[in-house]
């Protein structure tokens, strides 16, 4: 929801529609593309709950910055696009590795509803606006850091072999 917030509400920001635009959609191959060296270095679980949480705290941030200060709001709003474009691509392939192969195709297939869910649900938030301003953000900030407080109980996918059966995850010790 994160994602599709910050992409939706590209106009609120103060400065030019079309360069923020323009920014941001040089900013999203960036970090799609930078995701992958991410998660090889830094493993699937702490990639995903880092730009989990730069993505929801630049959302929070820019609630407290004044509207007289596009430019601040601009680069805060596109360093959050950065880390929720990097978390929705790590996010695919994190899921893909923490299904087992028997729940494979129909886990990813919820994790495509839900994504999706949350784009559809982004201009019902965007329109809370219209109660307090700061309420949309507030949401988009609040959603990824619960999310990464909750990646925080998965197990770390990187280097180990995929899981074939429901009876393999049981099997495997669980990180303390």
């Amino acid at each position: 929801m994160g994602y599709f917030g910050l992409s939706l509400q590209v106009g609120d920001f103060g400065l030019d529609i079309y360069l923020t635009q323009l920014i941001f959609g040089a900013v999203e191959v960036l970090a799609r593309s930078s995701s992958i060296f991410m998660m090889e270095r830094f493993g699937r679980k702490w990639s995903q709950l880092g730009t989990l949480v730069l993505g929801g705290l630049m959302c929070i941030v820019i609630i407290f910055i004044p509207a007289d200060l596009p430019v601040v709001v601009t680069v805060l709003a596109v360093v959050g696009k950065m880390a929720t474009s990097a978390a929705f691509t790590i996010s695919y392939v994190y899921s893909a590795e923490l299904f087992p192969t028997v729940l494979r195709q129909t886990g990813m297939g919820l994790v495509g509803i839900f994504s999706r869910l949350g784009g559809i649900i982004t201009p019902l938030v965007i329109l809370l606006g219209e109660y307090h301003a700061a309420l949309p953000m507030l949401i988009y900030g609040s959603l990824p850091i619960v999310a990464s407080l909750l990646c925080a109980l998965l197990p770390e996918t990187r280097g180990q072999a995929l899981k074939d059966t429901i009876q393999d995850l049981e099997l495997e010790p669980h990180p303390r």
